[in-house]
């Protein structure tokens, strides 16, 4: 069955005209259109739900015994769960310009943070206007450092470049100050609420001073509505709200984007998100005894660069017992978005998918955040999909699905056919639990600079992971064998015939993206 059929026909030719800094929640006027939507529209609504830099394992429904994730848990049980998506670059703003765009970095041109998305790409805003969706954005954006939500079309309160909303709101915190655009949207929001700004009340700092300044954690005053992220949870209730009168009024579809800052650090937690997990019940990770024996030697740079790993695994736990506070806390406000979409009787129009931009450290291999270094817990994802049209609700994917895999979805969703093709393929047919064969037997991945320049490949098959760094050793997982990735397998005897299928297939991989480090590669691969 194709999914036109599944989405039911949409008539030929359908298109939206919009201004470009349409800011305000204003009616889309019907002379605006080239030609009026059909009363009869019946797609889905889309309603992607994104945090940022949060790993798969934080959830109850991937198995998290002690983190609490009720309301994302029930979004799985009510849809599709996948448990192999990843993304295909790192860190936000590629992965978050992947996703927008359905590319490779090398061809949407947003490699490093800070970076301009590639103009002549087409992305979600364009070719879902152009399907006649109603565009909604709420939160952080760092896609795009020159171009913001509404320049594409987005009803939205924007958020230029990484948009860190507590900076200067929040009293006393360190973080943000100096890489945010200030915005006034935080202010105001707790103005409207009758809140006062929230002040730091106790925080934690990296120990190198000299370098990290920011806080790892810090307990602000007030309660969860005077927290920034509640802020966006607002902003999307009052989207949808909005969306849903446009809907009834025109008969046109909506996306909506809805993106949280967290749980990415500082973790800024209100009570009772603060004091939820007592550090000393959280686990050691497996990989915190890493020795470095045979790893690419950046690694090492990064672990100090932060300087976290002075008093062991004990300083560790407390950050790890407050990034699980944050996943709680944006749980909750994710419930309270589930909860009006279904009180706006909107949930049996719309598609929703929750995932992350990539997922953090946390502790494991004694790193945090992200960086050169391709271990599953940066690149492997959370993403659940709930559809009204799903055959088996509670189902589990298996297959290898990636972030911006979702770009070519939507528009399937959206009966669009005439978009260049991009680097992923639509999942619906995941998404709608069919038995459905991707072909897919392995993740590619591309990684650039954060904090040092550093291009980087990597290669997962369902037992192995082969990782081509440039100015540095390879590396080689038995994944099967060695889950945590301790024992890098790189040109031992043993191995010779592995690591030649894997080189043979990163080439593959190579070729058909047109990858501008094949030249480099080629050059090199002969002595791995």
């Amino acid at each position: 069955m194709s999914s036109m059929t599944r989405e039911s026909s949409i008539a030929d030719g359908l298109a939206i005209t919009r201004s470009k800094n349409n800011r305000e929640l204003a009616p889309i006027q019907l002379d605006e259109r080239e030609e009026d939507m059909p009363p009869d529209d019946r797609r889905a609504n889309i309603l992607l739900i994104v945090t940022d830099q949060q790993r798969s394992d934080t959830l109850g429904c991937y198995g998290a015994p002690t983190c609490r994730t009720p309301h994302l848990d029930a979004l799985a049980e009510r849809g599709v769960r996948f448990s192999h998506a990843y993304t295909a670059t790192l860190p936000c703003s590629p992965a978050r310009a992947s996703l927008f765009t359905g590319l490779y970095p090398h061809k949407h041109g947003v490699a490093v943070n800070g970076a301009m998305l590639n103009p002549d790409a087409p992305n979600l805003a364009t070719e879902l206007g152009r399907a006649g969706y109603n565009l909604g954005y709420a939160g952080k954006w760092h896609v795009d450092q020159v171009r913001v939500p509404s320049d594409y079309g987005f009803h939205t309160k924007d958020f230029p470049g990484y948009g860190y909303p507590a900076s200067g709101i929040v009293k006393g915190l360190r973080f943000g100050s100096a890489a945010s655009r200030a915005t006034r949207h935080y202010a105001q929001y707790l103005h409207e609420q009758g809140h006062a700004p929230p002040t730091v009340l106790e925080a934690c700092y990296g120990d190198n001073p000299g370098v990290q300044s920011q806080e790892m954690y810090a307990l602000q005053s007030g309660g969860i509505d005077t927290n920034f992220e509640s802020m966006v949870s607002e902003e999307t209730i009052r989207l949808l709200r909005h969306m849903k009168v446009e809907r009834e009024r025109s008969g046109a579809p909506f996306f909506i984007w809805a993106n949280f800052w967290g749980p990415h650090t500082p973790c800024l937690l209100p009570e009772p998100y603060y004091s939820m997990y007592d550090p000393h019940m959280i686990p050691e990770e497996p990989s915190f005894g890493e020795r470095w024996e045979r790893k690419p030697f950046v690694q090492q740079l990064y672990e100090r660069y932060w300087g976290l790993s002075s008093g062991g695994w004990p300083s560790w736990r407390r950050i790890v017992a407050r990034y699980w506070g944050y996943v709680t806390m944006l749980d909750d406000l994710i419930g309270r978005i589930l909860t009006e979409l279904r009180t706006l009787g909107l949930e049996e129009q719309t598609l929703v998918v929750f995932t992350t931009d990539h997922g953090d450290m946390m502790g494991a291999h004694r790193l945090i955040e992200k960086g050169p270094f391709t271990y599953e817990q940066c690149y492997r994802l959370p993403m659940i999909a709930t559809h009204p049209a799903c055959t088996a609700p509670g189902h589990i994917c298996d297959a290898f699905v990636y972030l911006h895999d979702l770009f070519p979805t939507f528009l399937d969703i959206a009966g669009v056919t005439s978009s260049p093709a991009p680097d992923g393929r639509s999942i619906l047919a995941n998404i709608l639990a069919e038995e459905e064969p991707t072909g897919r037997e392995s993740i590619y991945t591309s990684f650039t600079a954060q904090i040092f320049p550093y291009e980087q490949r990597m290669v997962r098959t369902r037992m192995h992971k082969l990782v081509y760094n440039r100015s540095d050793m390879g590396e080689l997982y038995d994944l099967g064998r060695d889950p945590w990735e301790m024992e890098n397998l790189i040109d031992l005897p043993e191995t010779r015939t592995v690591q030649g299928e894997l080189l043979a297939l990163m080439r593959e991989h190579m070729v058909q993206l047109g990858d501008p480090l094949l030249g480099p590669f080629d050059r090199i691969r002969h002595v791995y």
